[in-house]
């Protein structure tokens, strides 16, 4: 009986655990110049914005077409969103403007 106890115990144990990957956050530089636009709140709402060549940020790189990088820290305005005063965070940047930086 204490057999089966401990087989069972391990497992719910291995079934627990999640295969679902934590992406590193890695740092990535623009290789050329990409133009968007981003949520920056308040009046102005929406704005274009250029990001230049040589210009670095955080992100993961999740193996898809785009590369998620972050543009902006979270603060406490963008925790009961959404609201006037949001602002984007993340950026979805195609992976042909990005390279891992070192």
């Amino acid at each position: 009986m204490k057999k089966l106890i401990c087989f069972l115990i391990l497992t719910l144990g291995i079934l627990a655990c999640s295969s679902d990957e934590v992406k590193a956050t890695k740092n990535f530089e623009f290789t050329a110049e990409y133009t968007t636009q981003i949520t920056v709140g308040g009046v102005v709402g929406v704005s274009d914005r250029t990001f230049k060549v040589g210009e670095t940020f955080t992100g993961t790189d999740n193996g898809k077409e785009t590369i998620k990088i972050r543009i902006a820290e979270h603060s406490t305005l963008n925790d009961n969103c959404p609201s006037n005063t949001c602002y984007q965070e993340f950026l979805e940047v195609p992976r042909a403007y990005l390279k891992l930086a070192e």
